[in-house]
């Protein structure tokens, strides 16, 4: 098989590419092509891979620094890992969303609708070429905001696409978290429906049991934050607290499990609340302190590709391998995570089951088929089925209704370069919907974010009235 990352000098590659060597035919004889525009990054994870103990096993090829047509010729997997927007955007769209009652994030949000406008010609231009170089391979889109772009893939070009979310293993430590243990616990088979960044367990075993009952009882009782590995550091520590402190709440006050903990997502169950606090952390920046943190984040990749990179010359042992993660995440192999196990699929290991981003097509009751959704699907050497289909609970059935549909209909529009239907994708936002204050902030982000617009969607806010 033949792997392509696009985006290869991202840290995270590292510890897919060792997990799925790890695992006997999947990369075994075949090839991984890591590209990035920074040779140097991609280098460093290629030389990384090669040392590592799991190529040693697999005898995988190993290339970088080709053409993208050289990149994708003949894969069968095409890995995407990249940003989508301009920190400098960010920075504007924060002000924007703040200033009209939104939250902002990369994924769902108004900032995040922005960011699929901005990465939208390089995912396109990636797909047409696929559709020449390798129409049969799979496009893994790892790319906020992930249902937009898998949806707008599926729907309007010939490649198939799956949205796969590093939070996809997220519920594996947060659910063990909710019983008391901060572990990673591999007997949990849950199945979901939902969107991306605001999915829903809908059925699930733990350690062998039903889920939900053992839940129940033991919320029955007071709920307390379980004590969490010393290795965590003390800002992780905090966001994974705030995590699953919220999804015991969300699981008392409405009845819901959320699938994986992303925050954005979330905050969507408890909208001007989530507005609220993070107005109040947030300072506003003139664009003189825009460009000095810009600056500062560039110091700060530099010093991280330095210190990434300084082992290269060593002949790293096994102790290495195995404990140095401990130290650095970056080097953690990540079995569980959502690549390896497509990765492990497409091979004809084993049918897997993962929860992945794509048009629904009836995995979810009460959508319509072109949205784009989170479910849960079996996944063969070439084949996607729905575990069953599922409905979202009701007391959420309106927002993501609402939410799948303004990603799908934003989706459409770039597909189809058109500004009226750009439009009535962005104000079709749920959230303060057809507002004063929605109408303005998306007219502010289209402005911020119009060199990167086409000249027809630069015309979207003439329909925004």
């Amino acid at each position: 098989m033949k792997i392509v990352i696009i985006g290869a000098g991202s840290y995270r590659v590292l510890g897919i590419m060792r997990s799925a060597l790890a695992i006997p035919g999947v990369l075994d004889g075949g090839e991984i092509n890591l590209y990035d525009l920074d040779h140097v990054r991609s280098g460093a994870i290629g030389q990384y891979i090669l040392k590592s103990p799991e190529h040693k096993r697999a005898g995988c090829k190993v290339t970088w620094g080709t053409s993208l047509e050289e990149a994708l010729a003949g894969a069968d997997a095409v890995g995407i890992i990249l940003q989508a927007n301009k920190p400098m955007r960010w920075m504007l769209q924060d002000e924007v969303a703040y200033k009209y009652g939104f939250i902002s994030s990369d994924n769902v949000s108004p900032s995040g609708t922005m960011a699929a406008l901005a990465i939208a010609p390089v995912i396109l231009d990636i797909a047409r070429k696929m559709e020449k170089y390798c129409p049969n391979a799979w496009l893994l889109n790892f790319v906020n905001p992930i249902n937009i772009i898998s949806g707008f893939v599926n729907n309007h070009t010939k490649i198939r696409a799956l949205g796969l979310c590093g939070g996809f293993t997220n519920h594996m430590s947060d659910i063990p978290r909710i019983f008391g243990e901060d572990k990673e616990e591999t007997d949990l088979l849950v199945e979901t429906a939902g969107i991306n960044h605001l999915s829903f367990i809908r059925k699930g075993t733990y350690k062998g049991k039903e889920l939900f009952a053992q839940l129940d009882e033991h919320l029955s009782k007071p709920w307390k934050m379980c004590k969490l590995q010393d290795w965590w550091p003390e800002g992780a520590k905090g966001g994974i607290t705030n995590s699953v402190t919220q999804l015991v709440r969300f699981y008392k006050e409405l009845g819901v499990l959320i699938f994986s903990t992303e925050g954005d997502g979330m905050d969507h169950l408890m909208y001007d609340e989530a507005v609220a606090k993070w107005k109040k952390g947030f300072k506003s920046r003139s664009k003189a302190d825009m460009e000095a943190s810009i600056a500062k984040g560039r110091a700060e990749r530099i010093e991280d590709d330095r210190t990434f990179q300084e082992h290269l010359t060593r002949d790293l042992d096994q102790q290495f391998w195995d404990k140095y993660w401990e130290k650095d995440m970056r080097f953690k192999p990540v079995p569980e995570d959502a690549f390896v196990r497509v990765f492990t699929a497409l091979a004809g290991v084993k049918d897997l089951k993962i929860a992945a981003s794509l048009p629904n097509h009836g995995s979810i009751h009460g959508l319509k088929d072109n949205y784009a959704i989170e479910a849960t699907y079996t996944l063969t050497r070439n084949k996607l089925i729905p575990v069953e289909p599922h409905t979202v609970p009701d007391i959420v059935q309106g927002v993501i209704a609402g939410l799948a549909a303004h990603q799908t209909v934003v989706g459409d529009a770039i597909a189809l370069d058109d500004p009226k239907l750009l439009a009535e994708g962005l104000l079709a936002y749920p959230m303060k919907a057809y507002t004063p204050e929605a109408k303005a902030c998306f007219k502010e982000m289209l402005e911020i974010n119009k060199e990167v617009l086409t000249p027809n969607l630069q015309k979207a806010v003439e329909f925004i009235r």
